[in-house]
């Protein structure tokens, strides 16, 4: 699609005359814009206070109630002109009108009568600098997260890897100790001692896990079967604790090129989140793979039936060292290797959570030819 074409964007019209609300409507909706109408000044605001502004705003001048002018003075002082650009369509053509329309903060002044051809022109340049703006946004975002990420796994590789030596010289005398350890309480203790440097050790693991890229294998890979097999290895845990799990894997999927022990470190990481979770509370793991209609990625559904991840939480579950869990259960890195594996073979890992549980979705492209 290129930039000056409509991608389904939202454009809110206020216009009193039901006639001209009606041809503007037909203009737009005939080229793909997403049309809403609003039949006064009053509607139109309500309209803007429900949440997210649309793409754009076609804004009559007289319209009943409340003025163009002031609608699109209170719009501005929401919303900057590239987030919700604001083209003025009246028939008020005097300079003054002119300069206060631009004055409250409208992006354009289209004159009625107007031209179709000239009016889906304005509108299309609008969305277009729109569009480049978010895109430039989202580049600048991405390049900030590489970078910080890129120094902060520097830090951490560095960090993790000077740790374990230390650790196996601790590791060593608590070994010989407990050996020679006189009593029980003395060998609690010992072993204590060797239980928190496993655990140390695990958490130097996550950090160069984290920081390293490793060399990986991409092959055609069948996500059901590496999928089974990760499950597999959490069956004895799973039957000890009572923990159900259901499989359904849709026959026929095509196959997706990927690392195969990659993609099971990440299903691996998200079982083991939802093993978490069910302490809580719950009993269920439920897990299906399907793919698209069009055959053209395969998406996988892990979820649990355990508490939600608390609201505030959930915009931050995939950044780096942020965790929910207690101070010795983890590093707060699981989820974000989970979704630099999956960025990394062309997909996405998205979560919801709510009073059912949460759910993970992975997509990655399937494999043609």
């Amino acid at each position: 699609m290129r930039l000056d074409e409509p991608a389904g964007e939202h454009i809110l019209i206020a216009e009193d005359d039901p006639g001209a609300a009606r041809i503007l409507r037909q203009i737009l909706q005939q080229i793909g814009y997403r049309v809403t109408l609003a039949e006064d000044g009053n509607a139109a605001l309500r309209i803007l206070d429900q949440g997210e502004p649309p793409d754009l705003l076609l804004l009559d001048w007289m319209l009943p109630g409340v003025s163009g002018l002031e609608i699109c003075h209170q719009a501005r002082a929401r919303w900057d002109p590239l987030r919700l650009p604001i083209l003025m369509v009246t028939a008020k053509t005097d300079p003054e009108s002119v300069y206060a329309a631009f004055d409250a903060g409208a992006n354009d002044y289209v004159a009625k009568p107007f031209r179709g051809a000239e009016l889906r022109a304005r509108i299309a340049a609008h969305l277009r600098t729109k569009r480049l703006v978010e895109e430039r946004r989202r580049m600048e975002d991405h390049l900030r997260e590489r970078d910080r990420l890129s120094t902060l796994g520097l830090l951490t590789s560095g960090v993790a890897h000077d740790l374990n030596n230390p650790l196996a010289v601790i590791s060593a005398h608590a070994q010989i100790l407990l050996r020679r350890a006189p009593d029980q309480a003395t060998q609690g203790q010992l072993r204590e001692i060797l239980e928190a440097v496993e655990r140390s050790r695990r958490i130097a693991a996550d950090l160069l896990g984290f920081a390293r890229k490793h060399p990986v294998e991409r092959v055609p890979v069948d996500v059901g079967q590496v999928l089974r097999a990760t499950l597999a290895l959490r069956r004895r845990d799973h039957d000890a604790r009572g923990i159900r799990t259901a499989v359904h894997v849709t026959p026929g999927l095509p196959p997706v090129i990927a690392d195969r022990h990659q993609l099971g470190q990440v299903f691996l990481n998200i079982v083991m989140n939802a093993e978490q979770a069910l302490r809580d509370g719950g009993s269920a793991i439920t897990v299906a793979v399907d793919a698209d209609a069009a055959r053209e990625s395969v998406s996988v559904r892990l979820a649990n039936d355990g508490p939600p991840i608390p609201p505030d939480a959930l915009p931050n579950i995939f950044d780096p060292f942020f965790t929910t869990k207690g101070r010795d259960e983890g590093t707060g890195l699981g989820l974000a290797i989970c979704r630099r594996i999956v960025q990394e073979h062309g997909g996405e890992i998205t979560v919801k959570s709510d009073g059912d549980g949460t759910e993970f979705t992975i997509r990655l492209p399937a494999a043609h030819g």
